[in-house]
């Protein structure tokens, strides 16, 4: 319960360290007004900026050095230029994000995943990184403040607590360099093996962190150097202690938190306004400009990742294109959302309001300046709308920017911000065939992440109106003042109305009737799944008619996830089922609903089919085993081969025994008979049903399908319900059995005249089910789960016979295919036994057979 409380106030954390950061840059720029600060910004001279685009090129090189020394201690050897196109890539994204670990993380993933690194090489490789700047940030903080407590402008309140931080850090640095030196054996943390870095190494890690935080604060520098004197040691210190906590808020890129913590430090003795308008240039060189870079770098990797493709089939490249582009087009949205509230809550340019006065009626100019910023926290919503591909988004994007442009240019003449919204409107036109989910924009999930963003949008432009305007004396008139130059009027009407919608849309959806999630299916829910199990291509989707797993919902209804949960984690059971083109908005709608909840995602008994939309989730992939599927076209009794099978086949015909398949209403009728067949069975075993992956015996689950049945003298003595797709691509079976006086070897007969009866029917294959930990390599450099299975394969007769399974299926020489398991990095372990669990029914049963 803690945890899951944590999980969704921290987003607001970060919130709440925005608010405070925005309090000190209001207290430190009080003196200042609006136009001081957009002069300091045009008297920055084109040189210095330049100088310091030059600098982030030199920064952002270093910056690969984490990277190979990352590979260095993994002792792994990459090529070059893909190490440097990772790094570079890997950094601009992550010093844009929040979260910078995870980001980071995650895009190297996608890099290194395909120069051969395992999912653990690379979560390594990623607490390695975050430990060098870590060892690099601290060793220069502790130089930095320990030699100039005295010159940092520290309140003589918090004197007390940055001396003992400067104690703290440099005992933290002397533990941590203790145990470098002198502990030789690795930690263990959640079964993973982690082995400090040598001496060398760590001396390593220390220069290159220190070298890249020197650069990017000397490319600060010249630009606050520019209006203020400043000593290069005061100015680090600062600089330092403002990088680090503006890490900790996990803000995107410590926006706000940085810049309040940097003027916080150095004190009311220095001009905030130079010092705030160097701080937007450092924004926009050191951040803004490479990320724009590695957006345009990241899909030219891609593309060219993918050429044979591109070249070969112009469809599957705009296919691979829409997975990302709704993502790039979310991201530019809350730009130009952004855009269009800072307009609304800055002052109009006093050549504009001229020429407004001369072509508009005041009433234009009242009504675009409203619209703009109605338009512009719309365009925020529907950020969120356009990630997830609903198609009503396209079209009421069209209209926001539309409106965006014509308010611009009507409330200001503002040809740079209309031109903007422009191309964008352009840009969008042509992504029509990208949004194809049927869905209500009043009914789309936001992650407490996007509403904590929405949140510091909706501050900091709220902040930058009332810093703009603080020099009008606040009267009840001025909400009722209407004038050309009335900015400040048209600020508070704008805020309200942006206010309005805001708790509009937050009270309707607090208030709104919420479905709630985990609810089984009920009949009239298993009847509407019915003809999408059968249209499936494979039969494993007849697990949903048990009815004992939730049931998550496509678009339209076409298509489903079925899933079970516990506490930790909710694991699908196969893949999604259903219309192709709803997978994979399927399956991140699941991981959204599960993120909501506190819990983690797995996908059980998954073929290779969606392998890559598992990775993108970000999940890691084991083998499980291999399912044998027979091509019943080719199947017969003749030949040597199935000598065997042909022996049995002639033994129970023998014996008198009739083979017959029971349409569901007799079924129905012999209701009676299969139950106690079931239980004689159950109770010769001494077992219990199980589920999730397996049936049970369920009255209304067995009249759905047909029942393959062996009688003697017209009694059951034996039965198999039937899995068949419409398409007649498979047949499977899912409950097998026998009475306890059934002649030996009666369910290899039955399953003989399943196959012949399938290939009189145009099967084209018969699913024999998953052989578990079949098929695992075997190479001595296989890897560890791999060598684990084969162990357990070989030697486990003891808890299940594994080897005897697979080669009972064998006799049938099925073609064999992989089965996986995707789950998050790590908890593989704690996965499959809460898999056990739910097939077992419970840990009661996990330790019954």
């Amino acid at each position: 319960m803690i945890k899951k409380v944590l999980h969704r106030i921290t987003p607001f954390i970060g919130l709440l360290l925005f608010l405070a950061a925005m309090g000190i840059v209001h207290h430190e720029l009080k003196p200042h007004t609006i136009a001081e600060l957009i002069n300091d910004l045009q008297e920055m001279p084109l040189s210095v900026i330049l100088l310091g685009l030059l600098l982030t090129v030199v920064n952002y090189l270093v910056l690969t050095g984490y990277d190979f020394l990352a590979l260095h201690y993994l002792g792994k050897t990459l090529p070059r230029r893909n190490v440097i196109l990772a790094s570079l890539i890997s950094f601009s994204i992550s010093n844009n994000t929040g979260q910078a670990l995870i980001s980071g993380s995650s895009m190297r993933y996608r890099f290194y995943s395909r120069l051969g690194l395992s999912g653990m090489d690379i979560i390594k490789f990623s607490l390695f990184v975050s430990l060098t700047y870590a060892l690099g940030a601290t060793t220069l903080f502790g130089i930095t403040t320990v030699t100039s407590i005295q010159l940092i402008q520290t309140p003589a309140s918090m004197v007390k607590a940055v001396r003992l931080l400067f104690w703290i850090v440099p005992a933290a640095l002397a533990a941590y360099w203790s145990m470098v030196v002198l502990r030789k054996t690795p930690f263990i943390v959640r079964n993973m093996e982690i082995t400090l870095p040598g001496p060398g190494l760590s001396l390593g890690q220390t220069v290159v962190a220190m070298v890249d935080l020197i650069l990017s604060a000397l490319i600060l520098y010249l630009f606050v150097r520019v209006h203020v004197d400043l000593s290069l040691h005061t100015f680090l210190a600062a600089y330092i202690a403002a990088q680090i906590l503006g890490l900790f808020s996990q803000i995107p890129g410590g926006l706000g938190v940085f810049e309040g913590t940097f003027l916080y430090f150095l004190g009311e003795n220095i001009p905030a306004s130079p010092v705030f308008a160097a701080l937007l240039v450092f924004r926009l060189v050191y951040y803004f400009i490479p990320l724009l870079l590695s957006g345009a770098g990241l899909l030219a990797y891609e593309l060219n990742q993918h050429r044979a493709r591109v070249h070969d089939n112009a469809k599957i490249a705009l296919g691979y294109l829409s997975h990302i582009i709704p993502h790039i087009f979310s991201i530019l949205l809350v730009l130009s959302g952004g855009l269009l509230l800072v307009s609304g809550s800055t002052p109009t340019d006093p050549t504009a309001l001229k020429m407004l006065y001369k072509t508009l009626p005041l009433s234009v100019v009242e009504a675009s300046h409203l619209m703009g910023s109605i338009a512009g926290v719309l365009v925020l919503l529907m950020a969120r709308a356009v990630r997830l591909r609903i198609d009503a988004a396209y079209f009421g994007v069209l209209i926001l920017l539309a409106t965006g442009v014509i308010a611009s240019l009507f409330k200001g003449f503002d040809w740079q911000e209309a031109l903007v919204l422009g191309v964008m409107l352009i840009l969008f036109l042509p992504s029509h065939r990208f949004f194809y989910r049927k869905s209500s924009l009043l009914a789309m999930p936001f992650s407490w992440s996007w509403i904590g963003l929405v949140g510091i949008i909706l501050v900091g432009s709220t902040w930058i109106g009332l810093f703009s305007y603080r020099h009008v004396e606040y009267t009840s008139d001025l909400w009722w003042q209407f004038a050309y130059k009335g900015d400040a009027p048209r600020f508070l009407r704008s805020s309200l109305v942006v206010a309005v919608i805001v708790l509009s849309l937050s009270a309707y959806r607090l208030l709104r009737v919420r479905p709630v999630p985990g609810q089984l299916p009920g009949k009239d829910e298993i009847e509407e799944l019915t003809p999408i199990v059968f249209h499936a291509r494979e039969t494993q989707s007849h697990l949903a008619l048990l009815g004992d797993k939730t049931i998550l919902w496509g678009q339209n209804r076409e298509s489903f996830l079925m899933y079970g949960r516990t506490s930790k984690y909710w694991i699908a059971m196969g893949d999604p089922v259903g219309a192709v083109q709803d997978q994979e908005t399927l399956v991140w709608q699941f991981r959204e609903l599960a993120d909501q909840n506190g819990a983690k995602i797995a996908f059980y008994q998954v073929s290779k089919n969606n392998l890559p939309l598992y990775l993108d989730l970000g999940l890691v992939l084991i083998k499980l085993g291999e399912e044998g599927r027979v091509p019943l076209q080719e199947f017969d009794l003749k030949g040597g081969k199935r000598s065997g099978l042909r022996q049995t086949n002639n033994k129970f015909t023998k014996l008198n025994l009739n083979f017959n398949i029971l349409e569901p209403d007799g079924v129905k009728n012999r209701m009676a008979e299969l139950q106690q067949v079931s239980e004689a069975w159950l109770n010769t075993k001494n077992t219990e049903e199980k589920g999730f992956s397996l049936g049970f015996f369920s009255e209304d689950y067995l009249c759905r399908t047909r029942c393959g049945v062996i009688t003697r003298d017209d009694e059951i003595i034996a039965f198999a319900n039937l899995w068949e797709t419409s398409g007649k691509e498979e047949i499977s079976i899912d409950l097998m059995r026998y009475t306890p006086d059934s002649p030996g070897g009666i369910m290899e007969y039955l399953f003989i005249q399943l196959m012949l009866w399938g290939k009189t029917q145009d099967y084209q294959w018969f699913n024999l089910g998953m052989s578990p930990l079949s098929g695992l390599e075997k190479h001595p450099l296989a890897p560890l789960w791999h060598k684990i299975g084969n162990a357990i394969f070989k030697y486990g007769d003891n808890f299940y016979n594994f080897e005897g399974l697979h080669a009972y299926k064998e006799k049938f020489d099925p073609v064999w295919q992989p089965r996986y398991l995707a789950a998050p990095a790590l908890k593989t372990p704690s996965v499959l036994l809460n898999v056990t669990g739910m097939i077992a029914g419970g840990w009661k049963g996990v330790f019954v057979k």
